[in-house]
């Protein structure tokens, strides 16, 4: 797609899944309508329509809704019919073309449960996986399913879906997994990922490893950071090893490079914490590089999910429909992108 191309060049291409002899409302002033009435805080069907109808003068300085502001159930029809991947490429393609432009960037894919979206228990509440670059901010694409169970095959669709040359993309644990691992790799990008014990054999070689380590000069790279702030301090140790794996996990494992530990020391009023995580990756040694994608990733917390929770209150979002509830959730990211 043409990234030069306007917003309502964009949603122009969206098909629209009606008959023409229904048609009352043009598509493009319909999606038009559901993106501006998000941005300025709509969080179900009924606030777009008040939305439309208080704002209609500003509206038509941009389109015509030559039949004024459709009904709340009229718009919740239209938007959930349809096709999602058309969707999802008029409002995110063009920022994953325009990301190729830029340095090499930290791609966090981490998933959100919409928790107003259930209705018979958590499981049947949308699950979406993001994919946020978090340096520029930017959501890039999302997929989602009303079971939190399908998240590994939903992150895999969305990396399908991204231009991953010359970014690193950050997961928690569990995707730990070698085929996630290849994709990544073959898309020509790098990874670093989360470990922990639900890979027991790599977990235990990368524990060992840094214990063997830590009392020899110069065994390994390693950086400090310090933060403070609002009553609360923290000190971060990184230190990155080289993969020396065994020829059984090597074969399991074969892009792995590098492996990350980083030990975190917390104090806040008086009481403090500390503990340890570890990491692969793909990357050579370079435990600056390593410490910034570990720190970015952890970002998409206060970035993106509290600014779609606080800003964009998505947790109140009241549409049952799964696709409905999918395609607000598309539209509450492409309005975080113009903020």
């Amino acid at each position: 797609m043409n990234n030069t191309m306007t917003l309502f060049e964009r949603l122009g291409l969206i098909p629209d899944p009606r008959n023409d002899i229904n048609i009352k409302h043009d598509l493009v002033d319909v999606v038009f309508l559901v993106f501006s009435a998000v941005l300025s805080g709509a969080t179900g069907w009924k606030s777009i329509q008040e939305f439309g109808e208080s704002q209609i003068d500003w509206l038509r300085q941009y389109r015509s809704f030559e039949n004024g502001v459709p009904r709340r159930h009229c718009i919740a029809n239209i938007i959930k019919v349809l096709d999602s991947d058309a969707l999802l490429e008029a409002l995110f393609e063009w920022l994953n073309v325009e990301r190729t432009r830029s340095e090499k960037s930290v791609l966090a894919i981490d998933g959100k449960t919409l928790r107003g979206t259930k209705s018979d228990g958590c499981k049947s509440a949308l699950h979406v996986v993001n994919a946020f670059d978090v340096e520029s901010g930017l959501m890039l694409y999302q997929q989602s399913d009303k079971s939190k169970g399908k998240e590994i095959g939903l992150s895999r669709d969305v990396l399908d879906a991204l231009i991953l040359n010359n970014a690193i993309v950050t997961l928690d644990s569990l995707h730990c997994l070698a085929e996630t691992m290849a994709l990544i790799v073959k898309k020509k990008g790098d990874f670093t990922i989360q470990l922990k014990k639900n890979q027991p054999l790599l977990f235990e070689h990368v524990t060992k490893a840094f214990a063997e380590v830590y009392n020899k000069p110069n065994s390994m790279d390693e950086c400090v950071q310090e933060e403070q702030g609002h009553g609360r301090k923290e000190w971060r140790n990184i230190m990155q090893i080289e993969a020396n794996l065994p020829p059984d996990l090597k074969a399991k494992w074969p892009h792995i490079k590098s492996f990350i530990e980083v030990v975190s020391e917390r104090s806040s009023n008086g009481k403090g914490t500390r503990d340890s995580r570890w990491y692969v990756s793909s990357l050579e040694l370079d435990v600056e590089l390593a410490a910034r994608t570990v720190r970015e990733h952890w970002q998409v917390e206060n970035k993106l999910h509290w600014v779609l929770d606080v800003v964009f209150r998505e947790d109140e979002l009241k549409v049952k429909d799964p696709d409905g509830a999918a395609h607000l959730a598309a539209f509450n990211r492409a309005a975080l992108n113009t903020i």
